[in-house]
Parts: structure tokens; C-alpha cells; sequence
């Protein structure tokens, strides 16, 4: 099953490394909506999207595609965040986006990631080694689920 991860790390680089660790297991694509722009989906069956959390949802690239393009109903699409404060779901505005437009989301993922923006700045960040070696094998957990249920 052919499978794409599309994805925002412009900071630290922690959800590139969570991607490239989910698309090494299952063998995916991936693709850097910061450096190459939006793709063309068609092809692919699972369809993730990921960034960092920016004041409450995921990076404004995301949201932007998640509006913008023309899903199919053969679609499936999962959702992954990494944050310094993973107290809530960052991904909750774009799955509705999607819901609301009938795609299936099968599901979503959050890891810790480090740190550094606004306050967290003033004290070294939070969340140093994130996303580390467990963290990752969770994403391999995660990613294996989803290309099985997408199926």
C-alpha cells in the first residue's frame, strides 16, 4: 500500500525524526510541506499528517492542506503532533477540518518534543532528548496500527 507523511519541522527537527522513523517502518514517503509545497495525493491509500504544536493545532501548513485538498473516499488519513506540553490534542482542529469533510482519520499520535519557544526559552526549554529512542519505537507502534487498519 502506497503511503505519504507529510509534514512541518521547521524548529528542532522533532516530528521529522518521528516521521522518518514511522515511514522507515512501513515504507512511506515522506515529504517536507516547508521546503517542497503541497502534494499531489492521488496514489496514495494512508495519508499522514504532522508538525509541532503551534498555539493549539498543528503547524498552519497542515491546516492549510487539510482544507485545501481534494481527499477521496479512499483515503485514509492519521494525525501526529509533537509538543513540549502535551497536555491536550493538538490535532483535534484538523480532524474535525477533515471529519467535517468526510475523510476518515484513523487516528493520531502524540510524542513529546523539545522545546524552546516563548517561556520555555527563558529556562533552556523542556523537554530535552525528545523525542528519544522510546518515544520512536512508539511511532513504529502507531504506524504499524495504522497501515494495518488502512488496509
Amino acid at each position: 500500500m502506497k503511503s505519504l507523511i507529510i509534514y512541518a519541522s521547521p524548529h528542532h527537527g522533532n516530528t521529522k525524526k518521528v516521521v522518518e522513523r514511522m515511514a522507515k517502518k512501513i515504507g512511506a514517503r515522506t515529504l517536507d510541506i516547508l521546503a517542497e509545497g503541497s502534494p499531489d495525493i492521488s496514489g496514495y491509500k494512508l495519508i499522514g499528517l504532522a508538525s509541532g504544536a503551534y498555539f493549539g493545532t498543528l503547524h498552519e501548513s497542515i491546516v492549510k492542506f487539510a482544507r485545501e485538498t481534494a481527499f477521496t473516499p479512499e483515503h485514509r488519513v492519521f494525525l501526529a503532533d509533537t509538543c513540549g506540553a502535551g497536555y491536550k490534542d493538538y490535532t483535534y482542529q484538523v480532524r474535525k477540518l477533515l471529519e467535517e469533510r468526510g475523510v476518515v482519520c484513523l487516528g493520531r499520535f502524540q510524542c513529546p518534543g523539545y522545546d524552546t519557544y516563548g517561556p520555555w526559552k527563558l529556562v533552556g526549554g523542556i523537554r530535552k532528548g525528545r523525542p528519544n529512542e522510546h518515544d520512536l519505537k512508539m511511532a513504529e507502534q502507531f504506524i504499524q496500527r495504522m497501515a494495518k487498519e488502512a488496509k
